[in-house]
C-alpha cells in the first residue's frame, strides 16, 4: 500500500466513541501526530498484522462503480485469492511492431 506519502488528503467525519477519542487524543500528544495519522499507522499495521491481501485494497481503491450483484462476485472471486495466486509463475516478454 501507499504509504500516505505524497497524496492529497481528504478530510472525512467519524463516530466513535468518547473513550477510543480521548486515548487518540492523548497518542497525539505522546507521537506528535495528528490523528489522523495515528488511524493510519493502525490502519496499515492491522493490515499487515491480520495478513490481508493488500492487492485486493488497491484493486477496490480505485474500482469503477458497479451494481451490487457484481460487486459481490468480485468481492467472492478477490477474497478467495490466496498468496500463492499472486506469486509469478511465469514471465513473458512482449514485443511489438510499429508501423
Amino acid at each position: 500500500m501507499n504509504n500516505g506519502k505524497n497524496l492529497t488528503k481528504g478530510r472525512h467525519n467519524l463516530t466513535i466513541s468518547p473513550d477510543i477519542w480521548s486515548i487518540l487524543s492523548e497518542l497525539k500528544k505522546i507521537r506528535n501526530q495528528s490523528i489522523g495519522e495515528i488511524i493510519e499507522d493502525a490502519v496499515k499495521k492491522l493490515i499487515k498484522d491480520e495478513k490481508l491481501n493488500t492487492t485486493y485494497f488497491k484493486i477496490m481503491r480505485s474500482a469503477q462503480f458497479c451494481d451490487p450483484k457484481e460487486n459481490e462476485e468480485i468481492t467472492k472471486i478477490l477474497d478467495s485469492l490466496t498468496e500463492d495466486d499472486l506469486e509469478i509463475s511465469s514471465e513473458y516478454e512482449l514485443h511489438y511492431k510499429t508501423h
